[in-house]
């Protein structure tokens, strides 16, 4: 896995916060065929029928409103579309679902509600 630099991170067609630095990891997974495992001698048998990509993002410390875009973003229907500029350059688009994304109230100085450590991860349909 490698950490790369996202620029325009759009979720479900939303234009979403700068990641953190170092913020974007993404991952491509083998999806094996249902006849892979073991031979009685031990040798591995199967066939790769498909590669995955599991995105995982992290934002720095966002507004409540910013937040609340992530949230409405990631968690408003089963798939959605996750477009960025991998690691070659490249401008991609991969339907994911995500898992459950995380926050920690960081401040409440001033009225200013900041939330830290946001985070989410995607994982290809």
């Amino acid at each position: 896995m490698s950490a790369v630099t996202v620029t325009g991170l759009t979720i479900n067609g939303v234009e979403m916060p700068d990641p953190a630095l170092e913020g974007v990891t993404i991952s491509t997974e083998k999806v094996w065929s249902a006849n892979t495992g073991r031979t009685a001698s031990g040798r591995m048998v199967g066939s790769i029928i498909a590669y995955k990509t599991t995105i995982k993002i992290k934002w720095p410390v966002l507004t409540t409103q910013q937040a609340a875009l992530i949230e409405s973003a990631v968690s408003g229907a089963a798939f959605v579309p996750v477009s960025y500029t991998d690691m070659c350059g490249s401008r991609v688009t991969r339907t994911v679902y995500f898992g459950t994304p995380s926050y920690t109230v960081y401040s409440w100085a001033d009225g200013l509600q900041l939330v830290r450590d946001a985070t989410v991860e995607g994982i290809e349909q």
